[in-house]
């Protein structure tokens, strides 16, 4: 048993599926690789107001003034296509890339996992061939009156509505058969006994060419089953190879081997933008729905977003990249889009943005067993989040970690960012040891206050500053530190513990711009 996912009009429903209230307006397709504008595809609203293949735009907008007209896009084709292969692979893993907007997939063993879930329970009475009775894709009858094999199309059908795909599913006991039951499908059409099937199935929906779709209405041949009484031979004999192709498409013992493909594992929203992109609002109104449509993606085949990349074309010619990193693999849509808009927030270009895309790498979600002890953090991904928007208000150099840097030179340190890979310290390890107290506590400054000393014989003799006045009874150092002699400047810095008239002890300091009161010991 075989199956096929066919899109219609793929190249349009690939550009307006960012665009979902567009898709039920009349809506045509353009390509500008082609020497002629004529019109490529276009959606039901627009046949039924008299547009037609070939036409250019100003005919068809002469026929019908509503008409939206969209360029084609092949960035936005191909991400439609990795939608219709992932929805393709969480029914089996046997899928072929058949051709634009055209999956077809072999269902062996598939009707039996599905019945293993519970989800698809076979029904009495089912009648081979018969369509179910639906005006859209969400408009389906309830699973439990339904056997497997349509169930397992309707699946698909509501699946690819969520990603605003209009999709047709046909299955039958040949890939060919399954492709001409797509494409009469509505939505779903599942022909297992190919011979009721194609005896009434007209000769059209095996869209032969024109010349021999006009020899076949002279012979009176209107159906695929009338075709096929003519005889392979004799087809081939007076049609052609043409014809003897057609004639092997509704042949049910003709089952060509599939080019089974390996599941993507890039999941890429793109677009690009018609009009230029000067500020913020329509560029993250765009990412919003790219979040959406990914997690949705992910979800389906029970997986999260670990890490996001962003890539803005830019009307220069050069593009803007940036990787976000999610401290917990998560599929949830708020918390992707606020790291996404926590950033731009702080992006400024010089040039407008064309055109945009967002790939997420997917890892299984994480699970957590908390113990009552435990210092871990409850949710990684919001307290990254609270380290963006303070790294946006402050500046991405200022939060984070104090740590000392490898030198004598005091209040050397580096800011260093959460790791969120780091393994959690056990409680033995963080805890900390108890304090061993050698003396008073030096209470510093920040900054150190500037102060006057004068000095006799090069020790300091009377000190004035804000915090302290008075003539120095009693000096301990100096104790001279200095370091990086081989840049310029170095730095070198003298220190002294001095006790001043009032009792006070201070420590107080001499460098190259001045001298300073670095503190008070308690």
């Amino acid at each position: 048993m075989f199956g096929v996912i066919h899109i219609p009009h793929f190249g349009l429903q690939a550009v307006l599926r960012t665009e979902p209230e567009t898709g039920r307006r009349p809506a045509a397709l353009v390509d500008p690789s082609l020497s002629k504008s004529n019109l490529v595809q276009f959606n039901e609203p627009a046949r039924q107001h008299g547009v037609r293949e070939g036409m250019s735009a100003s005919q068809a907008l002469a026929r019908c003034p509503e008409l939206v007209i969209k360029t084609r896009s092949p960035a936005q084709e191909l991400a439609a296509a990795g939608i219709v292969l992932q929805t393709a692979f969480s029914v089996t893993p046997y899928v072929e890339a058949t051709g634009p907007g055209i999956c077809t997939m072999e269902l062996k063993g598939a009707e039996h996992n599905f019945i293993g879930r519970g989800e698809f329970p076979r029904a009495p009475n089912f009648s081979v061939g018969s369509r179910p009775e639906t005006e859209n894709a969400l408009n389906i009858r309830d699973s439990q009156a339904l056997a497997p094999p349509e169930n397992m199309a309707n699946k698909l059908v509501r699946d690819l509505a969520g990603f605003y795909l209009d999709a047709r599913v046909g299955i039958a006991a040949t890939p060919a058969l399954a492709l001409v039951a797509a494409r009469v499908a509505s939505p779903v059409m599942v022909a297992l006994k190919a011979g009721e099937f194609v005896e009434t199935l007209p000769i059209e929906a095996l869209e032969p060419p024109a010349e021999i779709r006009e020899i076949l209405r002279r012979w009176g041949v209107r159906t695929a089953g009338a075709f096929l009484a003519l005889g392979k031979d004799k087809v081939a004999e007076r049609l052609g190879p043409e014809a003897l192709e057609l004639f092997e498409c509704v042949e049910a013992r003709s089952i060509r081997p599939l080019k089974i493909i390996a599941p993507p594992e890039s999941f890429t929203e793109q677009m690009d933008f018609e009009q230029e992109v000067e500020t913020a609002a329509p560029l993250l109104f765009v990412l919003q729905r790219f979040v959406e449509q990914l997690a949705r993606r992910l979800d389906a085949l029970h997986l999260a977003v670990a890490e996001l990349h962003l890539r803005l074309g830019l009307s220069s010619g050069a593009y803007y990249e940036h990787v976000f990193k999610i401290p917990s693999p998560t599929a949830d849509v708020g918390a992707l889009f606020r790291t996404l808009q926590t950033h731009l927030e702080t992006v400024r270009s010089e040039s407008t943005i064309i055109s945009v895309a967002l790939a997420a790498r997917p890892l299984p979600p994480e699970t957590h067993q908390f113990g009552l002890f435990e210092v871990t953090l409850r949710n990684p991904n919001q307290f990254a989040e609270t380290l963006s928007r303070l790294g946006a208000l402050c500046g991405p150099d200022r939060v984070g970690t104090p740590v000392p840097e490898g030198t004598y030179q005091p209040d050397a340190f580096r800011i260093k960012t959460p790791d969120f890979n780091a393994d959690t310290l056990s409680p033995q390890s963080s805890a900390l040891s108890p304090p061993i107290f050698r003396g008073p506590a030096l209470r510093r400054y920040r900054p150190p206050i500037a102060a006057q000393i004068d000095f006799r014989q090069d020790r300091p003799a009377v000190v004035r500053s804000e915090v302290c006045r008075g003539a120095v009874l009693d000096c301990r150092g100096p104790f001279v530190t200095s370091g990086n002699w081989w840049e310029t400047p170095g730095w070198s810095l003298e220190q002294w513990d001095v006790q001043t008239s009032d009792g006070a002890l201070h420590r107080v300091c001499r460098r190259g711009d001045g001298c300073f009161v670095e503190g008070t010991f308690d």
